[in-house]
């Protein structure tokens, strides 16, 4: 996509992203295809970056939606982002105008209360192209550093994200032990050596735990790799704190293998296990399918 196509199709929002404008710029996208979606989201973030760059930070703005005769704010933190993202959706010359002279930004009322709406309504389009939901944070709010892929086996690169999530409580003893493990893997180098064998510059993965059907999805987009799993949150039932955490250890070791053949990646290092894991025994596991079998059947006691 190239920046003329980009603009044309940000002239859709007619000077303002918000929720009455922002759904025919996801039609639009979507009809084009997975391709152009992503790549307008690039887009999107490459020009966030140029008004990052700018001063823009801590001016007082005015959003339309202000009392009258009140005293603008200065913008900072997901403020700011809005009013980025309002500069854009005015489109290219007002773009172009900040970008020339940032503090003329104090010359115009900015609709930028909604503004976020531009970057969900990529992920609407997205959604509509591919059937597939939006993986990893929204264009615009997570802006990479240019770096060297390779320089992740000897700096902190955070090159490694994992986060579980459920609509009911997730065990502490389990949610806990998911931490530990992955700052454990993070900081390992052999860990390291095996990621920066990828082309991605860092792995980003979610977990949800529901009662809905498993499924594992492994995407690319833009120097990351988003892997999506979910699990059936029964797996829980019965296990001690130790057998939660081995069960912890015993997941990430599972998700990280299928990230690993899904990017072509040589088989990774075992996974870490702190030593409170302690898998359950086979008494364990018997008493554990007996509790089960008693509460299968008082759901079906009429």
């Amino acid at each position: 996509m190239t920046e003329e196509e980009f603009w044309s199709f940000i002239d859709l929002l007619g000077g303002a992203a918000n929720q009455l404008t922002t759904p025919a710029l996801a039609e639009a996208l979507a009809r084009q295809g997975r391709d152009c979606v992503e790549e307008f989201a690039h887009l999107l973030t490459v020009n966030q970056q140029r008004l990052a760059s700018e001063p823009l930070s801590g001016i007082p703005v005015r959003d339309v939606n202000d009392p009258s005769g009140g005293t603008p704010l200065p913008l900072f933190g997901d403020a700011l982002i809005h009013l980025h993202f309002a500069v854009v959706a005015a489109g290219r010359s007002r773009f172009q105008q900040i970008r020339k002279n940032p503090n003329q930004v104090t010359d115009f009322a900015w609709e930028f209360s909604e503004s976020d709406d531009l970057a969900e309504a990529v992920s609407r389009a997205y959604e509509i192209a591919t059937g597939q939901p939006w993986l990893g944070p929204l264009p615009g709010f997570c802006i990479d550093e240019p770096g060297d892929l390779n320089a992740i086996t000897a700096t902190d690169f955070p090159w490694l994200s994992l986060a579980p999530y459920s609509d009911h409580d997730i065990p502490t003893a389990y949610f806990e032990t998911v931490g530990t493990v992955v700052e454990m893997v993070h900081a390992d180098p052999q860990w390291r050596t095996w990621w920066s064998r990828s082309e991605q510059r860092d792995l980003s993965i979610e977990i949800e735990y529901t009662s809905q059907p498993e499924r594992n999805i492994v995407t690319l987009r833009r120097g990351t790799a988003w892997a999506s799993f979910r699990r059936n949150g029964s797996r829980f039932r019965g296990l001690n704190k130790g057998g939660l955490a081995a069960l912890a250890a015993a997941d990430i070791q599972e998700i990280l293998i299928l990230v690993s053949t899904s990017l072509s990646l040589p088989t990774p290092p075992q996974v870490p296990r702190p030593v409170h894991a302690a898998p359950p025994t086979r008494k364990h596991d018997a008493a554990r399918l007996r509790l089960e079998e008693l509460r299968q059947r008082h759901r079906t006691r009429p």
